[in-house]
């Protein structure tokens, strides 16, 4: 009896073109992801920072919040990462602007993910991550706004 003889010439080459392929294109989208997710993360802190030192070094809280919104502009833009205002980004409770007084600044928004259609990310975005960033800042005792009594 004759053996019956099979040609695969060229089949490993498909065969890993193929795997190569199936493997390789969602390990490419996980780390555009994650390169998305931290480029926001980090631009959301250095604005954070950035919004602080502006509100404390500003002299008044109207002029403290207006310099704030424009250092997270700036740091946004200048990191790529669209921003608009949906609110005050300093919280203060009253506000007083005195030596030793505490404030916070909490950025959050939606990064969408990677290749993801405009309208599932319209007002309410379904396909994205929530990244936020908090900064608690202290008028200085020295900053020149009012008695020293820190």
């Amino acid at each position: 009896m004759r053996a019956l003889c099979v040609r695969d010439d060229g089949s490993a080459v498909v065969e890993f073109v193929w795997l190569g392929v199936l493997l390789l294109v969602p390990l490419v989208y996980v780390v555009l992801a994650a390169l998305a997710v931290q480029g926001a993360a980090f631009a959301e802190t250095a604005a954070a920072r950035e919004a602080a030192r502006a509100y404390a070094t500003a002299g008044s809280d109207a002029l403290g919040e207006q310099r704030a919104e424009a250092a997270v502009a700036l740091v946004m833009h200048d990191h790529g990462v669209p921003w608009t205002p949906s609110g005050r980004v300093v919280s203060c409770g009253s506000c007083s602007y005195q030596p030793g007084s505490t404030f916070t600044v909490d950025l959050r928004r939606t990064v969408a993910l990677p290749f993801v259609p405009s309208w599932l990310c319209g007002r309410r975005c379904v396909a994205g991550i929530v990244v936020s960033a908090h900064h608690r800042e202290r008028i200085d005792c020295f900053a020149g706004t009012g008695e020293a009594t820190c």
